[in-house]
């Protein structure tokens, strides 16, 4: 063979890109997205496993790093997937050889595989086969409409005998740490770079707040009561936490610390159910606070939350969320940047968006988006009501089957707040945002932008802001219980300082999380923050700064299944040219996990 030959023959061979868990009318399927075109797809049983054989395929890049995959479904994974058929799927392994790709479903004897092809590959879907069939039959493909001009030939599908196969080799702990994104539970919107979600991640303020993590590595376990309570059409998860503080605060007037020792209770709380080939979940965890020497300390906070992801038809999916949150310790619901941390009231927030991604192509989508937002306040505070306004509207692009690149412009505003004009504002940014899995132990929701923003109301010096924005969630699979995360941003929060409008803060966070011996697992972070206000600040004759350094340091260890124990230290210095936002804050945290069912977001 030529070498122009090899080299256009591998051009030409087809990849399977992912294996993911779905649901179709009703009942279980799986998906595999396939990219080029393959040779016959054949399926065919060897016992108690139902074979699927590509032909003419090789594994695709998330499935970089090895040629034999197995994984069991669990408790990471969606449990309304799991639930919606009857037929009980032990284990999916997905092996590949230089001439072919295999996917093996464990699934009963009695139980045929329907194959049906969709545009960038086929879906795989049990069906309970008749009680008098035979223990052995062949599953054929269901009949495919025709495909527009733009879509590439169906794939053809041919009955095949049954073929000895070697065993699946047990994956190495890299390759087991590769299972999760291998295997999706289901396609959900990209997590939101939005500074609000952001921000407390940072430098959380009152109750510690658990950041987000790397999908641990699966366990070959068969699935059992991790995957939640069945409560009518819900799957439901409820867990409880219960924590000792002593810990500083800032509830006086000015910015001087409190300490202040108390008592946390923080259920939580999310049903979820399938709806269609979408899913409507809601959740719901408030904090109750007992036995602290300051009321407002003793205060609740409570975070209540609805969305709905649902599928119109083949080309149009449409996002929908509310989030309601109220209490006092936890500032930067409110000002996300931190300017807001004394002289605490009582508030409420509630922010709603809309989005929707329309298929225009292949891999070509039209990405749509609206939000609302805002904060009131039941008590007197330091910081004010307000509300924001947004909108933006895009187009994305699908570069892998697992990472989207979006280039949008948004639209977003604050309306003139009656307690405090100099806060209006509106601004345009052009956005780049990229999401999803970079490589195959990588996975990262970074978006970067160029704003210009106007705030008529504010002093001279902090009337327009033009410049970039940033906000990036990095993270690393470094083994198969290790992960590091790194955090990033830059954006305008409003300001209730003097006469500004805005404040720019830059932030950057890095955190990790290691096994240790005895089973203890060790947890930790550091971050770094800086605001820099444009109006000239009256004590000073310049415009104020502020740096601040937080960091933490925890062990877990599991007392029993279900049941976790762990202690954490963390401290926050604000050091700022205007003294009085000079302050040192720290605090010691023990808590008692609960996983009642399931296991709900920390």
């Amino acid at each position: 063979m030529t070498l122009l030959a090899a080299v256009l023959l591998a051009a030409a061979s087809a990849r399977v890109e992912s294996v993911s868990l779905t649901a179709l009318d009703g009942r279980l399927a799986v998906r595999v997205t396939v990219s080029g075109t393959p040779g016959l797809v054949a399926v065919h049983r060897e016992g108690e496993i139902a074979r699927v054989s590509v032909a003419d395929a090789d594994l695709g890049l998330r499935f970089a790093g090895g040629r034999s995959f197995s994984w069991t479904p669990s408790d990471g994974f969606e449990p309304a997937l799991v639930a919606a058929t009857p037929v009980k799927l032990d284990r999916i392994e997905v092996a590949a050889t230089s001439s072919e790709v295999s996917v093996l479903l464990h699934v009963p004897p009695d139980v045929s595989v329907d194959v049906r092809n969709e545009a960038r590959g086929f879906l795989l879907v049990f069906r309970q086969a008749p009680a008098a069939a035979p223990p052995e039959r062949v599953a054929e493909a269901a009949p495919a409409p025709a495909p527009p001009a733009s879509v590439p030939p169906p794939l053809a599908v041919a009955e095949a005998p049954p073929v000895a196969t070697a065993p699946a080799a047990t994956p190495a702990p890299d390759t087991a740490a590769l299972a999760r994104r291998l295997f999706p539970a289901a396609e959900t919107p990209a997590a939101g770079g939005a500074v609000a979600d952001l921000y407390p991640r940072l430098f959380p303020t009152g109750a510690p707040q658990t950041l987000p993590e790397a999908a641990p590595a699966v366990d070959l376990i068969e699935p059992g009561p991790e995957a939640g309570l069945p409560v009518g059409p819900f799957r439901l998860r409820a867990a409880v936490d219960a924590r000792y503080v002593d810990a500083d605060t800032f509830v006086e007037a000015t910015a001087v610390p409190t300490r202040d020792r108390y008592l946390e209770v923080q259920p939580r709380v999310e049903a979820a159910t399938p709806v269609g080939e979408g899913q409507f979940t809601v959740d719901y965890a408030p904090v109750f606070r007992a036995f602290a020497t300051h009321d407002q300390v003793n205060s609740s906070s409570h975070d209540l939350g609805a969305r709905l992801q649902l599928q119109l038809g083949s080309r149009t999916t449409l996002r929908a969320r509310d989030r309601f949150r109220s209490g006092v310790l936890d500032t930067r619901v409110v000002d996300p940047g931190g300017e807001y941390f004394f002289g605490l009231g009582h508030f409420r927030r509630n922010d709603a968006d809309l989005g929707a991604s329309i298929l225009v192509g292949p891999r070509l989508s039209v990405e749509l988006g609206g939000a609302l937002g805002a904060v009131r306040f039941q008590e007197e505070s330091t910081f004010f009501d307000y509300d924001t306004r947004r909108a933006e509207a895009g187009l994305g692009f699908e570069l892998t089957p697992s990472l989207k690149a979006v280039a949008s412009y948004a639209y977003d505003a604050v309306p003139r707040p009656d307690e405090r004009p100099e806060a209006e504002s509106t601004a345009h940014s052009a956005l780049f945002t990229l999401s999803g899995e970079i490589t195959p132990l990588l996975t990262g929701d970074v978006t970067v932008g160029y704003r210009r923003q106007d705030s008529p109301g504010a002093a001279t010096g902090g009337t327009r802001y033009s410049g970039l924005t940033t906000s990036a969630v990095l993270t690393r699979q470094i083994g198969r219980e290790s992960t590091l995360a790194v955090y990033a941003s830059r954006s305008t929060p409003i300001s209730a300082y003097e006469q500004n409008a805005f404040y720019v803060s830059s932030a950057v966070q890095g955190t990790i999380r290691l096994p240790l011996p005895a089973r203890f697992e060790f947890r930790g972070g550091l971050g770094y923050q800086w605001n820099d206000y444009r109006t000239v600040a009256s004590a000073i004759g310049r415009p104020r700064e502020d740096e601040i350094l937080g960091w933490y340091v925890s062990l877990r260890r599991p007392l029993r299944e279900r049941l976790f124990l762990s202690g954490a230290y963390r401290s926050e210095d604000r050091s700022s040219n205007v003294d009085q936002f000079d302050t040192d804050a720290d605090g010691f945290y023990f808590q008692l996990e609960w996983d009642i069912f399931g296991s709900p977001p920390r």
